[in-house]
């Protein structure tokens, strides 16, 4: 049988080996021991935490009545389970999840807590990112359904306009009110035709080429569309990896994003283009391994609220003021680029401005 010696160096090699995070702090919360599994998270040497407060963690971002309520659970002997977020040495953050355990000694009397602790920042990343398809799904089915109805409606109005039209006196008080139902009609009909694409029922032929041919192609457009006080900036990879790609679906893209641009940044301001490979390493988390042909759209206008980062690409949802956006320009480019098997990512740059990525898998 193995004395207590042994027990306990078989503990501590555990402890010390392990990729669970522990933490062990007296009865008043002066830190005695870390594992390395701690120094490799939090960045701070176990020097450097012995003797200190588990604030030394704190990121600001967790009330004072959560802390009350954790220390009140444990100081009673409770056990507390639960996620905060905290600070790494370097200042960046991640969520905490944590499980506290008071432990006694012979007589009862609290002496030590014993801490587990587990870094779930990527668990979360990932869980929200599957709400989000799944949302962005359901969204699209429901979108796909209500606009081919309304679609077919259209083309009949549309259709009849155009032969009413040829009845009425050009000028007449009919023939003005026949071309401004015409107008609104085919409006609509562009509108519908954009969430059809984010409903991916839009047809689409995709062909072999890079993402540098449609974007050469645009130059012009784009600078009549954005206006003399916006400049866009082109840096174009000379070996671009080929993709499969909708040609004129991706152009609507990319005017999609300019005009947001040219709005956000209230007609005066920069927009950058960039193209390169990327890839199987230094792409988003859930593209490794893969090669891929990316454009890089970004801007110097105020950027995204952090608020309304998670909602962007969804129908119908703007910022814009009442009259001035459909909310249907991101989520069709949303649509666009799933359609043609890419991914796209919005963020913030640090500079300031927005920033938005597509991934298409690369194609010889």
């Amino acid at each position: 049988m193995e004395t207590r010696p042994e027990i306990r160096e078989l503990l501590a090699t555990a402890l010390a080996q392990s990729c669970e995070v522990f933490f062990l702090t007296d009865s008043s919360g002066t830190i005695l021991y870390v594992n390395p599994a701690f120094e490799e998270l939090t960045g701070y040497s176990r020097g450097e935490a012995v003797g200190q407060k588990p604030s030394l963690l704190k990121s600001g971002q967790m009330s004072r009545a959560f802390y009350h309520e954790l220390w009140s659970t444990i100081r009673s002997g409770r056990h507390w389970s639960g996620r905060l977020v905290n600070r790494r040495k370097d200042g960046t953050t991640y969520v905490d999840e944590q499980r506290i355990c008071p432990v006694r000694d012979a007589d009862g009397n609290i002496r030590y807590y014993f801490s587990t602790r587990r870094d779930v920042t990527r668990e979360l990343q990932l869980e929200e990112q599957l709400n989000q398809s799944q949302k962005m799904e359901s969204l699209g089915l429901l979108a796909g359904q209500i606009s081919h109805d309304f679609n077919n409606l259209l083309t009949v109005i549309i259709g009849s306009m155009e032969l009413i039209m040829e009845e009425l006196k050009e000028g007449s008080v009919g023939n003005k009110l026949a071309v401004e139902i015409l107008r609104s009609s085919k409006e609509s009909s562009a509108l519908i035709k954009n969430l059809m694409v984010f409903a991916r029922r839009h047809e689409s032929r995709p062909v072999l080429t890079t993402l540098n041919a449609p974007l050469n192609e645009l130059k012009p457009l784009l600078d009549g569309l954005l206006g003399k006080n916006i400049s866009v900036a082109y840096s174009l990879s000379g070996d671009l990896a080929g993709a499969k790609i909708e040609p004129e679906h991706f152009k609507q893209a990319v005017m999609n994003l300019a005009v947001n641009a040219r709005d956000a940044m209230e007609g005066r301001g920069g927009i950058m283009i960039k193209t390169y490979n990327a890839g199987p390493d230094g792409v988003p988390q859930n593209l490794l391994g893969e090669r891929y042909s990316v454009l890089e759209f970004s801007d110097t206008g105020p950027g995204i609220p952090k608020e309304v980062l998670p909602r962007i690409f969804e129908p119908f949802f703007t910022t814009k003021p009442k009259g001035k956006g459909t909310g249907l320009g991101l989520s069709s480019v949303y649509g666009i680029v799933t359609q043609n098997n890419g991914h796209v990512f919005a963020a913030n740059r640090r500079e300031g401005g927005a920033v938005f990525t597509f991934y298409f898998p690369a194609a010889e």
